[in-house]
């Protein structure tokens, strides 16, 4: 260790082992931080250290203490704001600034901006408490979250004021500033845009549809089972969602980022949800490089070392899904059937992300996927019937064999 420089990784995830292997590759002394006694990116990290990422203060003393020359987190808003607090107050470089990090981990600040800079995006209020909220303001359905939370949780559509009072409760009980935000509810499809900001301009490497989970429609606004790419977008859509990229890297200062925003594509047009400027969690990692040649986890680290980054992502030829697998409540020991799927050719690649004997609760948000798949197919209507097969023959099971896979979420065969 002696003679390397030292990176601090902030959040043990899954996507962050291949930022470990990636930083270990460049010649860094690896030390991961994380609350978890062994978070999945820990075996792979040359030291752990058991620490809160939200506790900016905290991280700034271990890297003062270890006089680290990067830290680092791709995939994690909350951490990549300790990122570049740290990074300003030790005169380290950072992707953006600490005053930006702030402005997109808090949805309100997100959405005034966004709509002071012309970005496409509904209607919103933010409210403390139950009594603040002006119902002539407010239209149905309409959608409400807490400001500040990660994995969609405590995201819901509401259709009633009955209803908005109950999930705004939770939202605030949610927010760690205890405010929520009630927005107007678009109606369309979902999509996910990929895109890198370089020295040569904005690109949108990858454009994906959201699959809803089944009878979440109504509750669920951000929850999904995987994605559809390409999304099937005009070439006016497409257009569109290039503009909007750009509008998005102009507002907020993103001039060497990953970043990727999340949006509705409505019958006026697309309409933006949110942004972070950051890689996306789950496989958003593998997808981007095997099928759009884009290396996002080594452009974020040129971005995060302050490299240009210089990429040119390719278009793919075939119709691609990334499918997630959910439990029911429950102690998870294994899985069956990925292996014989796989050999069957009804998917081409799998990932499992939990441990043998993780407890998992009925919440479908990111931090509760049992594992992963990817399918894929010359149409939407082969890559849907491979999926569904997938999804009717695994078996999710606890230590007593009972299988917990919670198929009512899914189409099957």
């Amino acid at each position: 260790m002696a003679d390397k420089k030292v990176a601090l990784v902030l959040g043990g995830t899954v996507p962050h082992i291949s930022l470990v292997k990636k930083l270990k590759d460049r010649g860094f002394y690896v030390i991961l931080l994380d609350y978890l006694d062994n978070p999945p990116a820990k075996q792979y990290a040359d030291e752990h250290i058991k620490e809160s990422t939200l506790d900016k203060d905290a991280v700034l003393t271990i890297a003062k203490i270890r006089n680290a020359q990067l830290v680092i987190s791709t995939c994690i808003d909350q951490a990549n704001s300790t990122c570049c607090y740290v990074a300003e107050k030790l005169g380290l470089a950072h992707p953006y600034s600490y005053q930006t990090s702030l402005d997109v981990t808090d949805k309100g600040r997100m959405k005034k901006i966004m709509c002071e800079k012309g970005i496409p995006t509904s209607s919103y209020t933010l409210v403390k408490s139950i009594e603040e909220i002006n119902w002539s303001e407010i239209s149905f359905p309409a959608v409400v979250k807490p400001v500040d939370c990660n994995s969609s949780k405590g995201v819901h559509r509401v259709d009633s004021q009955e209803e908005t009072k109950n999930r705004v409760q939770e939202a605030l009980e949610l927010s760690r500033t205890k405010t929520a935000i009630i927005e107007g509810y678009n109606q369309g499809f979902e999509i996910q845009v990929d895109c890198v900001s370089t020295s040569d301009g904005v690109k949108v490497a990858l454009t994906r549809q959201k699959q809803k989970i089944i009878g979440q429609e109504h509750s669920m606004v951000l929850q999904s089972y995987g994605s559809i790419f390409p999304a099937p977008l005009s070439d006016a859509l497409s257009q569109q969602a290039q503009e909007i990229a750009k509008k998005i890297a102009d507002a907020f200062d993103l001039k060497n980022t990953p970043f990727f925003y999340q949006a509705i594509v409505t019958k006026n047009g697309i309409q933006v949800l949110e942004f972070a400027p950051r890689i996306g969690g789950g496989l958003s990692y593998y997808v981007l490089k095997a099928f759009a040649n884009y290396d996002a986890v080594e452009c974020a680290i040129d971005s995060f070392m302050g490299i240009d980054i210089s990429v040119t992502p390719t278009k793919q030829e075939l119709m691609h899904s990334t499918n997630i697998i959910y439990m029911k409540p429950g102690v998870f020991d294994h899985i069956e059937g990925l292996e014989e799927q796989k050999e069957k050719g009804n998917l081409s690649e799998f990932f499992i992300s939990k441990e043998k004997g993780s407890v998992v609760d009925a919440d479908m948000r990111s931090s509760n996927r049992i594992a992963s798949f990817i399918v894929e197919g010359f149409s939407y209507e082969e890559i849907a019937k491979k999926a569904a097969t997938v999804f009717s023959k695994i078996k999710v099971l606890d230590p007593n064999g009972i299988s917990l896979l919670n198929k009512s979420i899914y189409p099957l065969v």
